[in-house]
């Protein structure tokens, strides 16, 4: 499908946004709110997880996937930024106060119902992420909305507040090894969720963007990566899916069309398989090792892994000719979707299917014959091939047999992660309730009226509608205003307007264009600091600089934290110049070029002004520079005439 009917597919999208709060220490210790960049840790710890049961008396299903990947983790620490809490050797501390006001506050603006007394949970996960299994988590805040701009209100399901997980460093496939760093475990965060009331891609990528724009109009974290967001995506007869890692919003709308694609897909060969009058425990056939049988097969990799020990094994799946080969999205087969989940689950790269070109893989006439043979493959059939080790093969089956036999219901839960390319990939079996349960370890926290009233009286303007309002005041597009949000400097704009408020544009130009072009050149500019653009434009107020030499104090900083902005300015030989002083220096560049005024006349005006401008640059403003320039060549022409 080309173009979708939203409606008459009953689209259904839900956000789930996570946004780091930005208090000074962590949820539920004292340690710093920071992390290390890449220094080295200081000590490492090796754990293993098991699943356990939840309040139910049942084991959820995401949990018992990441069991069976059989996954060693490696925590990275930090002396001075974990303590005991973090490793899973002290019950938790007191909740952080001023992040539960930061949340509040978010909840306010949000239209919530905030809670007055608040229970700690755990959510169990099994990936490493968090070493004690599980993250400490609350609910804040209920049945809120945002308002999109045509009116529509998108309801907020829930808000949290809860403790950030360790950050991923690398993964040893060989090892079967994850790598964790524990400085951003227990750093607060706010989890937005919203009831499933999105019925359009663009819709979806607005409101996101609405609910980004609206936290960072808080205390929050203005960082990359600070902010993650996840869609929930379901058709009618599909079912809910979860895409994580969605880390720009222009990949909303792909996304979602790329899941509806899958869905829509899943759901026809579901219908497909129902009118062939299949049986899904007997569409697996008989699993065979069939490495004697083709230990001498053209194809060379088959042929080479057979010979340093792998085993070759083979699969039937008994009427799913060209099923495997259906495509779901863009590049995206039914055997990618078999595949990607073998290999997230077993760790075996790959398989081959009968709906592929086999002779592409070297295969001839003959190996296909015995491998059809072998496995009792029928014209309406389809057979899988898995080359690996014993264990990585029988764990790979086990997926495939489960995938297949699915096929049967339509679109299986899952979280899958998101691609670059708009497309997704399996990651986990979607979570249930049965790994939510009371934290023991926790009292109950209460929320006072007057507290939240407090809050209230101090609550921000809506962002769009300072964006609205400052791009009409300041002549600019709105996209400008929101970058200068979502770059964590509207602040400081504001500040640098009372500072300088002269020429509004040279300012959002310093913090957004400057800055990023400085940026891609490899300077640091976060070692510019909010008082140092102060100290700058306060500068070019007093005209002890000019507008040209803003971009030399900022490189000049961000190479060199240590020296202050002045003397930075003073290396540079910034000093201003009086008009007089500009007069001697722009009569001696037309002495100079006499003759070049002769011949060309005013035209000769842009050549002069870049000989003026090499040598008052940054000491006088390029406009007086200019005037100056035309005037005294205007005398000088008369002169000549």
């Amino acid at each position: 499908m080309d173009e979708f009917d939203y409606k008459e597919l009953g689209l259904k999208c839900g956000l789930e946004i996570h946004q780091q709060l930005n208090s000074e220490t962590k949820l539920f210790c004292r340690c710093p709110n920071e992390l290390q960049g890449t220094r080295e840790p200081d000590f490492i710890l090796r754990r293993e997880m098991r699943p356990v049961l939840g309040e139910m008396g049942t084991y959820d299903k995401a949990m018992l996937t990441e069991y069976e990947k059989d996954l060693d983790i490696i925590y990275e620490c930090y002396n001075d930024v974990i303590c005991t809490y973090e490793i899973d050797e002290t019950p938790p501390f007191m909740c952080n106060i001023e992040a539960r006001k930061i949340a509040i506050k978010i909840g306010l603006l949000l239209n919530s119902n905030i809670i007055k007394e608040m229970h700690v949970c755990r959510k169990n996960y099994l990936d490493g992420s968090v070493p004690c299994g599980f993250q400490r988590t609350m609910i804040l805040a209920k049945d809120g909305y945002v308002e999109l701009e045509n009116g529509k209100k998108i309801g907020i399901d829930i808000l949290c507040l809860e403790e950030d997980a360790a950050r991923r460093t690398e993964t040893e496939k060989k090892e079967k090894t994850n790598f964790f760093r524990l400085d951003r475990l227990g750093i607060p965060l706010v989890e937005v969720t919203t009831k499933p009331d999105i019925n359009d891609p663009d819709e979806c990528r607005e409101c996101a963007e609405r609910l980004g724009l609206l936290l960072w109009s808080t205390n929050v974290k203005k960082v990359l990566g600070s902010i993650r967001q996840d869609i929930n995506v379901s058709i009618k007869k599909g079912t809910r899916i979860e895409i994580k890692g969605v880390q720009k919003l222009d990949w909303i709308p792909l996304l979602i069309n790329h899941e509806i694609s899958r869905q829509y897909n899943l759901i026809q060969i579901k219908e497909q398989l129902t009118q062939k009058d299949l049986n899904k425990q007997e569409s697996i056939g008989e699993i065979k090792d069939i490495s004697n049988q083709l230990k001498e097969t053209s194809c060379k990799f088959i042929a080479k892994g057979i010979k340093s020990g792998k085993k070759l094994y083979g699969l039937n799946i008994r009427g799913f000719n060209k099923i495997f080969g259906k495509e779901l999205m863009e590049n995206y087969r039914f055997g990618t979707e078999v595949s990607s989940k073998v290999k997230s689950i077993s760790g075996l790269k790959g398989l081959i299917h009968s709906d592929e070109n086999l002779k592409e893989y070297g295969f001839s006439e003959k190996d296909i014959g015995i491998i059809k043979n072998t496995l009792n493959v029928k014209k309406e059939d389809c057979f899988v091939l898995l080359l690996g080790k014993e264990t990585e093969i029988n764990k790979a089956l086990h997926v495939i047999e489960n995938r297949v036999k699915y096929a049967f219901e339509g679109v299986p839960p899952e979280t899958r992660k998101a691609l670059e390319n708009g497309n997704t990939e399996f990651l986990r079996e979607l979570h249930g309730g049965a790994r939510l349960y009371p934290d023991t370890d926790s009292q109950p926290i209460i929320n006072k009226d007057q507290e939240i009233q407090e809050i209230t009286t101090h609550l921000p303007d809506y962002p769009w509608k300072i964006i609205k309002k400052y791009s009409t005041k300041f002549e600019t597009e709105e996209r400008v205003i929101k970058e200068l949000i979502f770059s964590g400097y509207l602040e400081l704009f504001e500040t640098l307007l009372e500072y300088y408020p002269d020429n509004p544009t040279l300012i959002i130009t310093s913090l957004l264009e400057t800055a990023t072009a400085l940026r891609r050149d490899g300077k640091q500019i976060e070692n510019i600091t909010d008082e140092d653009y102060i100290e700058i434009f306060s500068l070019l107020k007093s005209k002890e600089i000019g507008k040209e030499a803003v971009e030399d104090l900022m490189v000049g900083k961000a190479d060199n934290p240590e020296l202050t902005i002045e003397a930075i300015k003073d290396n540079l030989n910034l000093e201003s110049i009086s008009k007089d002083e500009l007069n001697d220096i722009i009569n001696s560049i037309i002495d100079k070029n006499f003759n070049l005024l002769k011949e060309q006349k005013m035209r000769a005006m842009g050549p002069l002004m870049g000989d003026a401008m090499k040598q008052v640059r940054g000491k006088i403003d390029g406009a007086i520079v200019s005037k100056a320039l035309k005037n005294a060549l205007l005398e000088k022409i008369k002169e000549l005439n």
